[in-house]
């Protein structure tokens, strides 16, 4: 099992300032389609959704690989991916938290690989790229979300 968390600062210095609504809307944007925020993201399909907008099941083509999750959005503070197919199984958490006055975008995820051991190296390969993948995404999120800010 595979399980990291990481927090970023939304407003580093020298940076637009974003508001939570504002992170909050960048943040519903990118699960209705991620392409442009997610790099290895080739398509996304909306296959399914609730009336009201959420949960709603999407389908990606990720690193040639096609999948579908399970989103559900908790406005104003995260929006949780459940992998429903696929060989890495799991959910993501993206987290908009406050501390001190100071706003930072979290996420988590939990998965578990088909067919490769708990613990091995093939795992932590596995978690390192996604670690780092989604570090990647959060940064390019938040870029594109302060760009629309100032357009």
């Amino acid at each position: 099992m595979i399980n990291v968390s990481k927090r970023l600062e939304v407003n580093p210095a020298g940076e637009v300032k974003l508001t939570r609504a504002q992170v909050w809307d960048g943040l519903v944007q990118k699960a209705r389609n991620p392409i442009g925020y997610v790099k290895p993201m080739e398509s996304c399909t909306l296959v399914e959704e609730a009336e009201g907008g959420s949960p709603f099941i999407r389908e990606v083509r990720l690193h040639g690989e096609t999948l579908q999750e399970l989103i559900t959005l908790f406005p104003q503070e995260r929006v949780e991916f459940v992998r429903l197919s696929g060989g890495a199984r799991g959910i993501i958490k993206n987290i908009i938290e406050e501390e001190n006055g100071t706003l930072y975008l979290r996420f988590i995820f939990t998965f578990s690989l088909e067919g490769v051991k708990a613990g091995s190296a093939e795992e932590k390969v596995f978690a390192d790229g996604m670690e780092n993948s989604y570090c990647e995404a959060v940064n390019t999120t938040l870029g594109k979300i302060r760009a629309q800010s100032v357009a």
